[in-house]
């Protein structure tokens, strides 16, 4: 067997190229943030991260031109050896006060810090990992760098069930994402605080998606729900609502001084760019010091997700901003992902194994930089695919089959028409 025989096989992505509708690695050759210009054509991006729309705020642009006037395009080396600069610490400081840890750890990308941290946390003697199901893969391959084989859990109630099996776990590390990228899913976090309390293990918590959009000044999911302290390590990234590259973990001071000298995906990385660096530490700044932004991105999700419900679409009663809009077939979500760009509107297709076969998505996002009208002509657009396409009318207590997967985190009741929850709120 030739050792490239699978790639001489994969035929994926040439199928769906062939029914034209092929959605991934798309040229962008221009964007000003909620417009993107593809082929020539300006079209309404609803795909990305930027959760604060922060990546052309004239504060985050001027950092980063500043930064590559002083120090030049990049590092050329790890910070462990030459590539450590007075901005990658500077930053440090600032993210471990604003969460409320006694120190944080800046890595080149959000991946090389779970996959880093992870790999060294999950390789201890007798360490047992937790991982829930629907976690990043960053995350899962953390575990394979510490050849760690994690138990899985299926929420909250699961875990406890697993955990009983003894009275303490001073030796488990339980690890999750507290919004899934997909659904906009939030966990609770307070209940597995309160088995953390009982059952003595430790807590690791990816916030990719909740640091910059949840909390106070956007501290993030367990800052909204009380209970920041009490997470072990907390991980964020600065690739979504601080419109930069790179990503950080934050925790104790030793333990924070263990990973900086023994992760290896720091060690043996080139340190995170200065203009990236900078552009992190500006948009900090202008998340902690303008309000608006939140009041902003609040109204838009609202303004949007009332907008889908009204067209008769299930967001899976998600209120972050991310706005799945639930169509069950993967052939289906590929073709009005195409339709909508060829109308405006750019989207992302989720399909299996992201989600389980047959419970196809198509992912959307909203900012503070969209206007109310670009909005409502994304609507306009869904309004005119919900006529063209078979839209299922979803009961969530009967979805399609799907092997092993539990959804009973989508029954809750939605929060009244127009409002968002209270601790989604700014001060």
């Amino acid at each position: 067997m030739d050792v490239f025989d699978p790639c001489y096989a994969f035929q994926d992505a040439e199928l769906i190229k062939s029914a034209g509708c092929y959605p991934f690695f798309r040229v962008l050759s221009a964007s000003d943030g909620p417009i993107v210009t593809i082929e020539g054509k300006p079209v309404i991006m609803l795909g990305s991260n930027n959760y604060l729309g922060l990546t052309h705020h004239p504060d985050v642009l001027r950092a980063a031109h500043e930064a590559i006037d002083r120090y030049g395009t990049g590092c050329t080396g790890s910070r462990f050896l030459n590539g450590n600069l007075e901005l990658h610490e500077s930053l440090e400081r600032e993210l471990a006060e604003f969460v409320g840890k006694d120190a944080a750890l800046v890595f080149s990308s959000g991946f090389l810090a779970n996959a880093g941290a992870l790999g060294i946390l999950a390789a201890g003697d007798g360490t047992v990992v937790f991982s829930e199901r629907e976690n990043h893969a960053s995350l899962i391959d953390g575990f394979r760098l510490a050849r760690a084989h994690p138990r899985v859990f299926n929420g909250a109630d699961d875990l406890e069930r697993q955990l009983s099996e003894r009275t303490a776990w001073p030796n488990a590390l339980v690890v999750t994402d507290a919004v899934f990228s997909m659904t906009g899913r939030v966990i609770d976090l307070r209940r597995l605080i309160e088995l953390k309390h009982r059952f003595g293990f430790r807590l690791y918590v990816d916030d990719a998606h909740g640091f910059g959009v949840h909390g106070l000044q956007g501290r993030g999911t367990g800052d909204m729900q009380g209970i920041a302290g009490d997470i072990d390590i907390l991980f964020a990234t600065f690739s979504k609502s601080l419109a930069s590259m790179g990503g950080f973990v934050s925790g104790e001071k030793r333990v924070i001084d263990f990973l900086r000298h023994k992760t290896r995906t720091l060690m043996f990385s080139a340190a995170l760019a200065p203009a990236q660096a900078a552009a992190a530490r500006a948009a900090l700044h202008v998340m902690r010091n303008d309000a608006s932004l939140f009041e902003k991105l609040w109204e838009n999700v609202n303004f949007y997700r009332k907008g889908l419900l009204r067209l008769g679409y299930w967001n899976m009663n998600s209120t972050h901003p991310i706005q799945p809009v639930f169509v069950g077939s993967e052939s289906l979500a590929f073709r009005m992902c195409q339709e909508a760009l060829e109308l405006g509107v750019f989207t992302t297709p989720v399909v299996f194994p992201a989600v389980p076969l047959g419970q196809a998505l198509i992912r959307t996002s909203v900012t503070p930089a969209h206007t109310i009208e670009q909005l409502q002509q994304a609507l306009d657009v869904f309004a005119l695919l919900a006529r063209r396409f078979p839209i299922p009318h979803v009961d969530p207590a009967n979805l399609p089959e799907a092997a092993e997967m539990d959804f009973s985190y989508l029954f809750a009741e939605p929060p009244e028409e127009g409002e968002v929850p209270v601790a989604h709120l700014h001060a």
